[in-house]
C-alpha cells in the first residue's frame, strides 16, 4: 500500500463532448471510445439534446502513462528485456477521501461489492475494496472510460462550468515556482474532487470500475497531475494523459500548420513583409540581423519556410502583429547603430542618450506619436542611404 498523505499533483479530462445518437438500455455497459475522438449519447427520442432538461452522456477517455525514466543498462538492452510494467497500489490517503462521502459510497458500492448499504458488512467490503486497489500499466499506458450520463444535460453544463473555473484559477499560478505550483494543484484536486463527488446525485458513470479507479488516481501520489512536476519529484512513477485534449491540441496545431502555409505564400508576394518577418526570425534565434539580410534570397526563404512549418504559431504570430514592419525598422536602426539597446535590459536609446522606451513596446509608441514625426523621418531616410 502506498501510504501517501499528499497529493501532487494536470490539466486532464475536460475536452468538449460532441453528440450522435445511441440507444439506451436497462443495462449500464462500457462505452468504446477511441484515444482520438470524443462523442455523446443522447436522447433516442430526438436528434440531438436541445432540451436542458433531457439526459446527455459526456464521453471521456483517460489514459495513465509510465515516466519513461529508463536505466542505462534497459536504454541498451531494451529490445531483449522484457517490457516494462509498473502497478498503481492502494492508498490510505485516496481510500480515506473516497469513503468520506456517504451518498456516493452507497450508491456506487453495492453493484461493486454486491451487498446493501444497510448490510453490516457493507462499510468493510468498501474498505476490502479501496485497500486492494492493483492497476497494472505497461508502456502503453491504461485508459479509463470515465463516461458520464448526465439525467438533465443543464448539469452537465454546471458541472462543466466549474470545471472551466477551477482550471482558469490553477492556470493563474506562477509555474515557475515549484512550491505554489504544487499548493495550488492541491488545492485544484480538492476542488476537482468534491465537484466529482456532487454527480452521484446527477446520474452515473458509463463504466464504473474505470471511474473509481481514475478518481483514485486522482488522489494518488505517484500519478503527476501537471507534467511540470514529473522532473521535481522522484517518487512519479506515472502521469495523467488526457486523450481528449491532446487530439485538440493536435488539431489547433494542424489549424496553425495550415495557416502558416498561407501566409509564408502571402509574405513571399511582399519583398518588405519578407524582411521585417525574417528580422523577427533572426531576433527569437540569436542571429545576426545585418549579415543574415545579407544573405541570398533563396537560403533566407528557406529558413523561414522551415521556421513556418517548425513554430507555424510563432511565425503567425509575427505575420499578424501589424506592428512588424516598425519593428523591423527598429530593428535595423539597432544594427546599424542609430539607436542602441542596452544589453543589460531592453531600454532603447538614441546615441545622445536619450530614451526612446524601455522596451520594443514603448519604442513602437515613441515611433507612432505625431510629435516625434521630423525624428522619426529623419532615421527613415538614414535607412534609405544606407
Amino acid at each position: 500500500m502506498n501510504n501517501d498523505n499528499s497529493v501532487n499533483g494536470v490539466t486532464f479530462g475536460f475536452g468538449k463532448a460532441n453528440t450522435e445518437n445511441n440507444k439506451q438500455t436497462d443495462k449500464v455497459s462500457p462505452v468504446e471510445v477511441s484515444t482520438h475522438t470524443s462523442a455523446a449519447i443522447v436522447n433516442p427520442s430526438v436528434d440531438t439534446p436541445t432540451d436542458e432538461n433531457e439526459e446527455f452522456t459526456d464521453v471521456r477517455t483517460i489514459t495513465i502513462s509510465l515516466v519513461k525514466n529508463y536505466s542505462l543498462y534497459r536504454k541498451a538492452n531494451d529490445r531483449v528485456l522484457p517490457k516494462r510494467r509498473d502497478y498503481i497500489g492502494s492508498s490510505v490517503t485516496s481510500s480515506r477521501i473516497l469513503a468520506a462521502n456517504k451518498e456516493e459510497i452507497e450508491t456506487y458500492f453495492p453493484n461493486l461489492v454486491g451487498i446493501a448499504p444497510n448490510n453490516p458488512d457493507f462499510i468493510t467490503r468498501v474498505k476490502q475494496f479501496l485497500n486492494n486497489i492493483r492497476i497494472p500499466v505497461d508502456e502503453l499506458g491504461k485508459q479509463f472510460d470515465i463516461s458520464f450520463r448526465y439525467f438533465k444535460k443543464s448539469d452537465y453544463y454546471k458541472v462543466k462550468k466549474e470545471e472551466e473555473a477551477i482550471e482558469r484559477d490553477y492556470q493563474k499560478v506562477n509555474r515557475q515556482d515549484i512550491k505554489l505550483l504544487k499548493e495550488a494543484l492541491q488545492m485544484k484536486i480538492n476542488r476537482l474532487n468534491t465537484l466529482e463527488s456532487s454527480k452521484c446525485k446527477m446520474g452515473y458513470p458509463l463504466n464504473l470500475e474505470d471511474y473509481l479507479m481514475y478518481r483514485h488516481c486522482l488522489l494518488y501520489k505517484d500519478v503527476a497531475k501537471d507534467m511540470a512536476l514529473i522532473n521535481s519529484d522522484p517518487t512519479i512513477r506515472f502521469y495523467f494523459k488526457d486523450d481528449q485534449k491532446e487530439v485538440e491540441k493536435l488539431k489547433k496545431f494542424r489549424l496553425e500548420v495550415n495557416k502558416a502555409k498561407t501566409n509564408y505564400v502571402s509574405c513571399l508576394a511582399d519583398d518588405d513583409l519578407f524582411d521585417a518577418i525574417y528580422i523577427q526570425y533572426c531576433n527569437l534565434n540569436g542571429l545576426p540581423i545585418l549579415s543574415s539580410l545579407a544573405e541570398d534570397k533563396l537560403n533566407r526563404e528557406i529558413k523561414l519556410d522551415k521556421f513556418s512549418s517548425e513554430e507555424p504559431v510563432k511565425f503567425n504570430k509575427f505575420f499578424n502583429n501589424k506592428d512588424v514592419r516598425l519593428m523591423a525598422t527598429i530593428e535595423r536602426l539597432i544594427a546599424h547603430g542609430e539607436l542602441v539597446r542596452s544589453d543589460y535590459n531592453q531600454n532603447i536609446s538614441t546615441n545622445e542618450g536619450m530614451l526612446i522606451g524601455a522596451n520594443m513596446n514603448e519604442a513602437i509608441i515613441w515611433f507612432k506619436n505625431p510629435e516625434n514625426a521630423s525624428v522619426v523621418n529623419a532615421y527613415h531616410n538614414k535607412l534609405k542611404n544606407i
